[in-house]
C-alpha cells in the first residue's frame, strides 16, 4: 500500500497479522521439537534396556559355563550343579580340589541380585542374607529353563521395562539367550 510522506510505517492490522503468523509457526515448531524429544527419549530408553540385558547376561554366563566343574573327590551331581526354582538359579562348581562354591541369582525389587557361598556343599541356602544388587532397577522378570535344547545348555529370558523420561509411557523389551554349560558335559 502506498502511503503519503507522513504515513510511514506499518498499520496495526499488518503488525497483528505478522505476529499471529509468527505465533502459529512457533507453536508448530514447538510441537515438532517436543515430539522429536519424546521419540529420542524413547529410543534412548530402548537402547538402555538392551545394554542392561546384555550386562545381565554377562553377569550370568561365566557361572553357567562353570556349573558342574568338579575337582573335589566327593560327588557333585548334575542336579546339584544347576538348580532352578522360584525365579532363582543356583550354580555349583569346584574352584579347586579343596573349595566348592555356590553362586545364586534372583530378581528382587526389579534388580538382578547375586550371592556367593564357598565350601557349603552346594546345599540350598535357608537364609536371606548376602544378596548383592548387580543391575539397575529395570528387570521385570527373569526366567531360567534347561528343558529346551541340549542337556548342557541353559535358556535365559529377561523381560526389562523402563518409564520413558518426561512421559508416562513404559518401554519394554524381552531378550533371550542360550548359554552352554561346558563343565556339565563331564557328567
Amino acid at each position: 500500500m502506498l502511503r503519503s510522506g507522513s504515513d510511514k510505517g506499518f498499520s496495526l492490522t499488518e503488525l497483528t497479522t505478522t505476529l499471529a503468523i509468527i505465533g502459529v509457526i512457533s507453536a508448530a515448531l514447538i510441537a515438532v521439537m517436543t515430539n522429536l524429544n519424546t521419540q529420542s527419549e524413547r529410543m534412548n530408553s530402548q537402547t538402555e534396556l538392551l545394554m542392561a540385558g546384555s550386562q545381565i547376561f554377562d553377569q550370568i554366563e561365566p557361572w553357567a559355563a562353570l556349573a558342574g566343574h568338579k575337582q573335589k573327590a566327593d560327588l557333585l551331581t548334575a542336579a546339584s550343579a544347576v538348580a532352578i526354582g522360584g525365579g532363582n538359579i543356583t550354580f555349583c562348581f569346584d574352584t579347586d580340589a579343596a573349595t566348592r562354591q555356590r553362586r545364586e541369582f534372583r530378581v528382587s525389587n526389579k534388580r538382578l541380585q547375586t550371592r556367593t557361598e564357598t565350601n557349603d556343599g552346594c546345599a540350598p541356602a535357608t537364609d536371606a542374607l548376602g544378596w548383592e544388587n548387580v543391575s539397575d532397577q529395570l528387570v521385570g522378570q527373569i526366567t531360567f529353563s534347561d528343558t529346551a535344547g541340549s542337556d548342557y545348555s541353559l535358556d535365559v529370558k529377561v523381560e526389562l521395562e523402563k518409564i520413558v523420561p518426561g512421559t508416562d509411557e513404559t518401554v519394554r523389551t524381552t531378550i533371550r539367550r542360550r548359554f552352554n554349560m561346558f563343565a556339565m558335559t563331564r557328567f
